[in-house]
């Protein structure tokens, strides 16, 4: 087999029609670290043994593979090791990555399906590109999926053959300058990597034919087989009889996904670079392009949409007084009301450490909801100490003078002051030396605390982690 195929062979050979698509799809990430997500199954076997075989043809390093044992049946842990032989064969280098897939009211599919992706984001550094083998048979399970669920354009616009994958926090980031009165922006951009699904354009049958032809033995999920689960009882139920009566769903259904996408993007090029938190003034007017408006917001965060009950719920709380605990909640999300602007918040968020001990600046301090960090700077933040700082969080009735002001505050009133949510007061690390309170990392120094006029201080930063 050649390295590229013609339309030609395309044609009459099926490993060569994939390879074809590959290239198609290849082309604007040649110089990226490819690495192909690998179930172990028919799809996923295909695009790794093309890709790697195209790879070597053209004197490229080999693709990685990665697999997700989500930990859900007793041989998950042997097909592994399975696909670790098969990669072998292929001289791919293998990772798993082990997972416990938390159980929600959203059901077991789409909490295995979170859980995956976050092993996804934390597996790839900036400039990969994880190669998935969705096909336009899932695409179109994908769309009637949630066309039975209710969704808008943005739903039915299916899967994109390319986004973005990042590890972005959301809610408020609380990172900044540890200088009198001031909270500064986010420090530092999260990682970011991409997603392609070179084979979408292709059909199962076609998968099925050239993994016939390069004879892959293939382990299949035994729970791709229940019915209770609603993609299956569409793809083994539901679809075969559309087939019958309309051959070419797959295409109208591919046809009407490209159509949403494309209004979407038309949309989103109108209203513009999405804010982090969505300003309620910005809300006012019709209802209509008032849940536009927050639909959009919330996609730009990569957060789903919520249904249409808490869509309206959310634009019905707008109009709060401030000071009220407005909290609207939809799948693992919170949508929050805080200084006139919309906060949203992960529902489920990494837990405070029980005893999270001491630092010494300049190592970072990694607390598991986050991460310290302190830059050297002169005449400015905290002054350089011997001794490590004591890592607190609050417990109720702490004060502190921020430096070049009078007298001490309660820290409620500074962090209302510096336009901290209340649910992140609790989690801001409080640092202390001999039992007095220094600074709050990235907002305040504490008066007498501060580094003097041309000597060397810390700026200490605060990354929260969700």
């Amino acid at each position: 087999m050649s390295a590229w195929p013609d339309a030609a062979a395309a044609a009459a050979d099926p490993v060569a029609l994939v390879a074809r698509e590959l290239r198609a799809r290849l082309m604007g990430v040649a110089h990226a670290r490819r690495i192909v997500a690998c179930s172990g199954g028919l799809d996923s076997s295909v695009l790794l043994t093309v890709l790697a075989r195209l790879h070597a043809a053209e004197g490229m390093a080999p693709p990685r593979a990665l697999h997700v044992d989500h930990g859900l049946q007793a041989a998950s842990a042997d097909w592994a090791e399975a696909l670790r032989a098969r990669c072998a064969s292929l001289g791919v280098p293998f990772e798993v990555r082990k997972v416990v897939v938390e159980r929600s009211d959203a059901g077991l599919e789409a909490d295995a399906r979170l859980a995956r992706y976050a092993a996804f984001a934390d597996a790839l550094g900036n400039g990969d590109t994880l190669l998935l083998a969705h096909h336009r048979d899932d695409q179109a399970e994908t769309v009637l999926l949630r066309l039975l669920r209710g969704a808008g354009p943005a739903g039915l616009s299916g899967m994109p053959m390319r986004r973005a994958l990042g590890r972005a926090s959301l809610g408020r980031a609380s990172p900044g300058r540890a200088s009198p009165g001031r909270a500064s922006p986010g420090r530092g951009a999260p990682a970011r990597s991409e997603i392609l699904r070179p084979l979408l354009d292709l059909e199962r049958r076609e998968l099925i034919a050239a993994a016939r032809a390069l004879e892959l033995e293939v382990s299949e999920d035994p729970s791709n087989a229940l019915m209770h689960h609603d993609r299956n009882y569409l793809r083994h139920t539901v679809l075969p009889a559309l087939e019958q009566r309309w051959p070419g769903y797959r295409q109208t259904f591919a046809r009407a996904a490209s159509a949403c996408a494309e209004q979407e993007r038309a949309l989103a090029d109108l209203l513009g670079p999405q804010p982090t938190t969505l300003p309620v003034a910005e809300l006012a007017g019709a209802p209509e392009l008032a849940a536009v408006r927050v639909r959009h917001w919330l996609a730009a965060l990569g957060v789903p949409a919520p249904g249409r009950t808490q869509l309206m719920e959310i634009l019905a709380q707008k109009d709060a007084r401030d000071g009220a605990m407005v909290c609207i909640e939809f799948d693992r999300w919170q949508v929050r009301r805080f200084a006139g602007a919309l906060h949203a918040v992960p529902r489920s968020r990494p837990p405070l450490p029980v005893a999270p001990g001491f630092w010494q600046p300049p190592a970072p301090k990694d607390l598991g909801h986050g991460q310290l960090q302190a830059e050297p700077t002169l005449g400015a933040g905290l002054m350089r100490l011997d001794e490590p700082l004591e890592i607190r969080f609050r417990s109720g009735g702490e004060r502190l003078r921020p430096a070049g002001r009078a007298g001490h505050r309660p820290l409620k009133d500074l962090f209302q002051e510096a336009g901290v949510p209340p649910w992140e007061r609790d989690r801001l690390p409080l640092l202390w030396v001999a039992g007095e309170l220094v600074a709050v990392a990235g907002l305040y120094v504490a008066e007498g605390w501060q580094a003097p006029p041309e000597t060397p201080g810390w700026h200490l930063f605060w990354t929260p982690v969700d």
